[in-house]
C-alpha cells in the first residue's frame, strides 16, 4: 500500500461540498486511513508550496490556505495512490478539469485557481515529504502516531 496526502481547502468547507468530495475518494477506490481538521501555521503553508515561493500567486495563496480550517487526510491504495488521486482531482484550473473530476464538478472559478477546492501530493517522493511535515517528524514516527490516532 502506498500513501499520500490530500487536503480539503477552506473553499471546499465554505461551500459545504467537503462531505462529497470525500465520498469520491472511497468511491475511486482509496482509503482515508487518518484525518483531522484544524488551521494550518504560515510556515506549514510556505513550506507545503516552497517549490513555489517566487511565483506571483504565492502570497495569495498562503494567505488564502491560513484563512480558514483544512481537512487533512492520509490516503492510501494500490500502485501510485498519489498519481491516482491527482487524476481524480483533475486540472487546478475547473474550465480544463473534465466532467468527473472533483475540480471539473466542484469547481467554480477559473480566475482564483488557488482556491481549487484540493490539494494532493504530486509523487510519492512529496507526499512522504508533505505527510512528515502535516503530521509530525520522520515517517517511522508518523506510522506510530497513526496507528495511534487513526478515526477514519
Amino acid at each position: 500500500m502506498h500513501r499520500t496526502l490530500f487536503i480539503v481547502k477552506p473553499d471546499a468547507y465554505g461551500r459545504g461540498i467537503a462531505d462529497a468530495i470525500l465520498g469520491r475518494i472511497g468511491e475511486s477506490g482509496l482509503r482515508i486511513v487518518y484525518s483531522e481538521k484544524r488551521r494550518l501555521a504560515r510556515a506549514e503553508v510556505e513550506e507545503l508550496y516552497r517549490e513555489h515561493r517566487d511565483k506571483p500567486f504565492f502570497r495569495e495563496n498562503t494567505d488564502f490556505m491560513i484563512g480558514g480550517e483544512v481537512g487533512l487526510f492520509l490516503v492510501e491504495g494500490e500502485g501510485d495512490a498519489a498519481g491516482r488521486l491527482r487524476k481524480l482531482l483533475g486540472n487546478k484550473d475547473p474550465a480544463l478539469a473534465g466532467r468527473g473530476t472533483i475540480r471539473g464538478d466542484f469547481g467554480i472559478d477559473s480566475r482564483r485557481i488557488e482556491r481549487n477546492l484540493v490539494h494532493a501530493s504530486s509523487s510519492p517522493e512529496d507526499a512522504e515529504r508533505e505527510i512528515a511535515l502535516l503530521f509530525g517528524g520522520a515517517e517511522g514516527k508518523t506510522d506510530r502516531v497513526l496507528k495511534r490516532r487513526s478515526h477514519v
